[in-house]
């Protein structure tokens, strides 16, 4: 796999600045919730077509198009910096085990570093968006593979609005792996991400041999993942 162009601080600003800029009624992720995104379509253990995990970036299931206020040039660098961030997660990932992401470094009002549990405010911006890629698309907890729920539950700990079980979830993991610095807890988050690709990975390339080794099914019938669905609603999807 070639390495994909990446991403320097100018494209970085200028993503942040278009996703800033498209219009209403669009509910657009900023750069920090998009990356977060990014990476929880690559954990899914079912290639996603760009057409397809790209809509919720914009709060819509209706793809962005061009239009009188958000003129042919604007969607083109738009969609280029995102295909190319989506490209230069994945080849990380895969080739090399580790990405560098987007967490932005907080500071109060006076552009001074925060302190204590403060600092990782920014790994909750990211997780969300993370999130907000699983609840669009259920493949990878649909498909009850084993390890995933711990990793989960390691990348959940970091989400600003918990349910009870997931606080009760987070206090036990400080409690058994504090999380000391800022930059050991961005690490831990990384690795648990590249743990879900392997996961996927070794899920899709199972699917594929199950696919490739027997007949088609019918569109009515179960898939052969077993994941219970009809084959119309799951791979047969894509």
């Amino acid at each position: 796999m070639n390495a994909p162009q990446t991403l320097n601080d100018a494209d970085i600003q200028a993503l942040d600045e278009l996703l800033a800029m498209v219009p209403q009624p669009f509910e657009t992720l900023d750069a920090v919730l998009l990356d977060g995104y990014l990476c929880g379509v690559l954990v899914q253990p079912v290639t996603l077509a760009t057409e397809v995990w790209m809509p919720p970036i914009f709060g819509s299931q209706e793809a962005l198009m061009p239009c009188e206020s958000w003129p042919a040039d604007k969607h083109q660098q738009l969609f280029s910096l995102i295909q190319r961030r989506f490209d230069e997660l994945r080849h990380g990932m895969l080739e090399k085990g580790w990405f560098d992401p987007l967490i932005p470094l907080p500071e109060d009002e006076n552009g001074q570093p925060l302190v204590g549990n403060a600092v990782f405010e920014g790994l909750g911006i990211w997780v969300a968006g993370f999130e907000w890629a699983l609840a669009n698309f259920t493949q990878l907890e649909d498909a009850g593979l084993d390890g995933v729920p711990d990793l989960l539950d390691s990348i959940w700990r970091h989400l600003p609005e918990q349910d009870e079980a997931q606080q009760m979830m987070t206090e036990a993991l400080r409690q058994e792996h504090p999380l000391t610095s800022l930059d050991m807890a961005i690490e831990t988050l990384v690795f648990d991400v590249v743990d879900l690709v392997e996961i996927a990975m070794a899920e899709r390339m199972k699917v594929t041999t199950v696919v490739h080794d027997q007949p088609k099914p019918g569109r009515n019938e179960a898939c052969p993942c077993g994941s219970g669905k009809k084959y119309k609603a799951c791979h047969g999807a894509n």
